[in-house]
């Protein structure tokens, strides 16, 4: 059994067909899911902020703990197939809502572009990000676009 992603599965496969594998190969690494958000409670906007998870390490662009990351952090959320219907929060470009919607994936996506450094421009750290510790007060770190104009 082969257990690398086929050629082109992304354009091919709909989404409830796509192997653990492939699944996580649509992840573009952007790491803008990392970012913490704050919702407004007289409505439905949520505000992006520059925070990052405090699991996220910033240098390498990728979280610092990826398999025990719901243990370590509260509220990570795990994105599956199952549930990609409730991630209208995720940025315009992630390869999992883009595939949810039928729309093609960007050129610099490392699946199209063949490297994993092409994200990085389109990415969290086109936001300037911090990490998330105790004395950081998220409202003074949010960004001036809500979740629905990324």
């Amino acid at each position: 059994m082969n257990s690398k992603p086929s050629d082109f599965f992304w354009e091919t496969k709909p989404l409830n067909e796509l192997t653990t594998q492939e699944w996580e190969a649509l992840c573009d690494r952007c790491g803008l899911c990392c970012l913490n958000r704050i919702q407004v409670e007289e409505g439905d906007t949520i505000y992006l902020t520059r925070v990052a998870c405090r699991c996220y390490d910033i240098g390498v662009g990728q979280c610092g703990d990826y398999p025990n990351r719901f243990a370590q952090v509260e509220g990570c959320t795990q994105l599956t197939i199952e549930r990609i219907s409730e991630f209208t929060w995720l940025p315009e470009t992630c390869a999992y809502r883009l595939r949810f919607e039928n729309k093609p994936l960007p050129s610099w996506h490392p699946l199209i572009s063949g490297t994993p450094l092409s994200v990085r421009e389109h990415g969290i750290h086109k936001y300037d990000p911090v990490n998330e510790s105790d004395n950081i007060d998220l409202e003074d770190y949010v960004i001036d676009e809500g979740v629905g104009d990324w």
